[in-house]
Formats: structure tokens, C-alpha cells, sequence
């Protein structure tokens, strides 16, 4: 079982997978669900016993030692054994449920892996994004200090306007309370992150840098989602049908009787032990219920091989037989003894009815929500692909308004503008492209596809180059402040998929 005393099992620095590994190993939830699932081979086999005979050793003894009466010792030993003839099909229903069920338990466990494979994976991407809009405002705040130590000196010499300086003043408030904002929403997204994995909020967390060199994005414009079948969700609901079909065809089959055939082979005596008589016989029971009646009937015919016996008739107890052969027929009928039948019947069709509606629905509700992730990854990849060219071109600005700087053709402040635009431009494109892999994320779940490699996006093994990448290295240059620089990622790890079970597929 899972408890959260488990060390993390990664060496150095922990990628995307590793996390997920890790969090998915704590997971308390997934651990209750993996022993809960344990009992349904114990159940199987109790439900396969049905079909075995049931043997047991009896033993009945009577003694009288009474005044005034003959003194009397009885005693008798058997071994009885009875086995289930036919009993109408109920037994390989009640076999057939309990193997839905364990599916529908699969199924579930599948969906809670999911679950907690996604907030893993969105708390992970989301801290990363902060990291790195955090790593944006540091280079900026280190260009800028040194930028004001140089305006500080012109100023006490008269170089500068403290007109300008004052403006600089104001600018400098909104920008550190915009830092202290990030600062905090990185804190915050970490502590989502340990959350997520199960970790103590104290634990040391160090993640492989390089998300997006190692992330490549695919059109999703040129592709047509297929919805899964064997998604979890719906082969669930798929399953429950079929436990509410089985449900009723137990009920509409309850009139089929059970017939027990059973036996007994023994020794019974007057005189203590050893016994002296041999017994045996045979009995048949037979027991139905037609429309809430019961019907139950028993035949028992035996053989006392000498001396006197004791025969045990059900309802009316021990009576006494001689040697030779004893033989017994009961039989009962109740009346609507079964009142409750009607509703039974009643609440099986409408838990079919209700597994049939919920099936259409999450069909509906299946289909909807693939189409929706289809336009809002659409639109993220646009609007992504539109901010790329817009900082592009905000970059490329900058690097004029730069020189002009240095030509003295404009003031700090006007370039400190400019680089506002390339800042903010930064900011808003990363946030759609973590939202577009986000999102992606949610689709290729509901798709069945691998969440490190499908359509819509690729985990890459080594560094990939992109243009974001390489906005993001000539902003780098650009403060050109001995940032260091990170170092290429390991090998992506391969794990079993959402770690199912050997016996699970999807």
C-alpha cells in the first residue's frame, strides 16, 4: 500500500515523467483503490465453490440417565455431502456480475489515475511557465539596476532631469509590484506541485530546466480528432448496462428451480465407541419461487443396517427407526411470502433505464467535449502563433529603439517602454503556450493517445529548437548578464502508461 513516508524515487534533477511517477506512487487514493481491487480474485474463487460438492462430518449424540427410566446412549457420526445440481443459470449470472463489476472498478481506477496523472501534469507545466516568466522579470530587474546605478551618477552630476528621473520612479513601483506578484504565484504553483505529488510542502523539489526545448508543437488545424472508444468513461458506463441487463434477466429466470442432490455415509451405536451400524442415504431437495411463492421440497431415503437409529427430519426433529429402510417427504408452499418482489422487479428496470440514459448522455456530453477542446486548441494555437510574430516584431523594435538609446536620439524611459512591450509580449505568449499544451493535454486524454506524444504536441527526447526558444535565448543575450545556460535534458524516461495494471488495456 502507498503512504506518503515513500522517498522520492528519481536520481538528480526530475523531469515531467518523473513526477508523474513519483506522484502516482504517493498517491494514498490510488493505493486504496489497488488493495481494494484485491478482492475480487477472493471473490471469484468463493463464487466458483458453488459448483463443488459441500462435504462435513456431523456428529449427534442423545443421552438418558434418568430414575425410574432405562438408561439410553446414542450416538451417531456421518459424513454428509451435498451438491448443486442445476439452479437455473443464477450461479454463472452471479459469476458474470461479479466480473463486470471487477471491471467497472478497472475502469474506475483508470479514471482516478487520470485524474491525478492531470493535476500532476497541469501543476507541473503551470510552475514551470512561472519559473520562467520569474526567470523574465530577473533578467529585466538586473538590467535595470544597473541602468539606475548609471542614472543615479548622471543625475548627482547634473547629467539627467530629475524630471525624467521621477517618471522613472513611477515606473519602477508598477514593475516591482508586478515582480512580487510573480515572485508569489511561482511560490504558490510549487507548493500546487508538491501538493500534486503527494510531497510535504518542506520537501526539497528540483526539476530538469528545458520544458520547452524539449516540446514540440503540432497544427491542430490539420487534424481531426477520433473520440476513444475504450475510454474509461465510457466503457464504464457501457459495463453498467450490462450489470443492470443481468440484474433483470436474474430476476426474470428466479422461477427456474435449484435442485441439491445430497448423501451421507456413517456409523451410529447404543454402546459407545467403537459403533456398530453402519447408514447411508441419499436426499433430494428441490426449491423455486413462482411470481413471489415459494415452493420447497425434500426426499431423504436411508438404510440402519442393524439396531436403532435416530433419523433427523427437518421441522419436526430426531425420530427413532429401526434397522432396515427409513425414508422421509416434506414439502411448504408460502403464499406470497416474497412481498417485496414487485419492487424489486420495479427497481431493476429503472437501474437499467437510468445505466441507459447515462450512457446516451455521456456519449453526448463525450462527443461535446471533444469538439469544444478542438476549437479552444485551435484558437490558443492561433492566438500563440500571433503573439510569436508580435513579439517577434516588438523584438526587433527594441533592438532599433536600442540604438537610437545609445545615439542619445531618445530618453531611458521611452526605451524603457519599449522594452515593456517585449516584456509583456513574453509574458502573454508563454501563458498561450502553456495554455495550448494544457488544453491539448485534456483532449489526448479523452482521445486515448499518449500525453507525452500525439498529435497536437511531442515530449522530444533532446533539445529542439523553435522560435520561441530562440526568442527567448536572444532575450537572454540581450541583458547579456552571465545568465547561465541550461543544460540539455536527459533522456525522456519511458513509464507504463497512467502505470496501469499488467491485466488493464484500454
Amino acid at each position: 500500500m502507498v503512504c506518503n513516508s515513500l522517498p522520492l524515487q528519481a536520481e538528480g534533477k526530475l523531469l515531467w515523467e518523473d513526477c508523474v511517477w513519483i506522484g502516482m506512487e504517493r498517491n494514498g487514493n490510488l493505493g486504496l483503490e489497488q488493495v481494494r481491487s484485491e478482492i475480487y480474485p477472493i471473490l471469484t474463487r468463493d463464487k466458483w465453490k458453488q459448483y463443488l460438492p459441500k462435504l462435513g462430518i456431523h456428529y449427534f449424540g442423545i443421552f438418558s440417565k434418568n430414575q425410574e427410566q432405562i438408561d439410553q446412549e446414542y450416538r451417531d457420526v456421518r459424513l454428509q455431502i451435498q451438491q448443486l445440481l442445476y439452479d437455473g443459470g443464477e450461479t454463472e449470472r452471479e459469476k458474470q456480475k461479479l466480473e463486470v463489476r471487477r471491471l467497472i472498478h478497472s475502469e474506475e481506477k483508470k479514471l482516478l489515475r487520470e485524474k491525478v496523472f492531470k493535476s500532476i501534469s497541469i501543476a507541473y507545466l503551470n510552475f514551470n511557465k512561472r519559473q520562467l516568466v520569474d526567470s523574465i522579470y530577473l533578467l529585466r530587474s538586473e538590467r535595470y539596476h544597473l541602468e539606475k546605478s548609471k542614472q543615479e551618477k548622471e543625475s548627482s552630476l547634473g547629467l539627467s532631469p530629475q524630471g525624467e528621473w521621477d517618471k522613472r520612479k513611477v515606473w519602477e513601483v508598477e514593475f516591482q509590484s508586478k515582480w512580487i506578484h510573480s515572485t508569489a504565484a511561482k511560490k504558490i504553483s510549487l507548493l500546487e506541485l508538491q501538493q500534486s505529488m503527494s510531497l510535504d510542502p518542506n520537501m526539497n523539489l528540483s526539476l530538469e530546466g528545458g520544458i520547452i526545448e524539449r516540446i514540440r508543437l503540432f497544427d491542430p488545424n490539420k487534424l481531426k480528432a477520433t473520440p476513444d472508444e475504450n475510454h474509461p468513461l465510457r466503457k464504464k458506463t457501457r459495463l453498467q448496462i450490462e450489470l443492470a441487463e443481468l440484474d433483470e434477466e436474474s430476476l426474470e429466470n428466479d422461477w427456474k428451480p435449484k435442485l441439491v442432490l445430497g448423501g451421507y455415509v456413517g456409523k451410529n451405536g447404543n454402546a459407545g465407541f467403537p459403533l456398530q451400524n453402519e447408514i447411508y442415504g441419499v436426499s433430494v431437495g428441490v426449491q423455486a419461487n413462482l411470481g413471489g411463492t415459494n415452493f420447497q421440497s425434500n426426499t431423504q431415503n436411508g438404510m440402519q443396517s442393524e439396531g436403532n437409529g435416530i433419523q433427523r427430519i427437518p421441522g419436526y426433529g430426531p425420530q427413532p427407526v429401526g434397522p432396515g429402510e427409513n425414508s422421509f417427504q416434506s414439502g411448504s408452499i408460502g403464499l406470497f411470502d416474497d412481498l417485496g418482489r414487485n419492487k424489486k422487479i420495479f427497481d431493476s428496470k429503472m437501474s437499467l433505464l437510468q445505466a441507459k440514459t447515462e450512457w446516451k448522455q455521456t456519449e453526448i456530453s463525450f462527443s461535446n467535449q471533444i469538439q469544444t477542446l478542438e476549437i479552444k486548441l485551435v484558437e490558443l494555437y492561433k492566438k500563440y502563433n500571433l503573439y510569436l510574430e508580435n513579439t517577434k516584431s516588438n523584438f526587433y523594435q527594441h533592438k532599433l529603439k536600442r540604438e537610437e538609446k545609445v545615439q542619445g536620439l531618445i530618453s531611458e524611459l521611452d526605451y524603457l517602454k519599449s522594452e515593456e512591450e517585449v516584456f509583456v509580449g513574453l509574458e502573454i505568449l508563454l501563458d498561450h503556450y502553456f495554455q495550448y499544451i494544457s488544453t491539448a493535454l485534456d483532449l489526448v486524454l479523452l482521445l486515448g493517445e499518449n500525453p507525452f506524444e500525439n498529435r497536437y504536441y511531442r515530449l522530444e527526447s533532446k533539445i529542439n529548437q523553435s522560435e520561441l526558444t530562440r526568442i527567448l535565448e536572444d532575450w537572454k543575450q540581450e541583458q547579456s548578464f552571465g545568465i547561465k545556460k541550461i543544460n540539455e535534458p536527459k533522456f525522456r524516461k519511458q513509464y507504463p502508461f497512467f502505470m496501469e495494471d499488467s491485466y488493464e488495456t484500454r
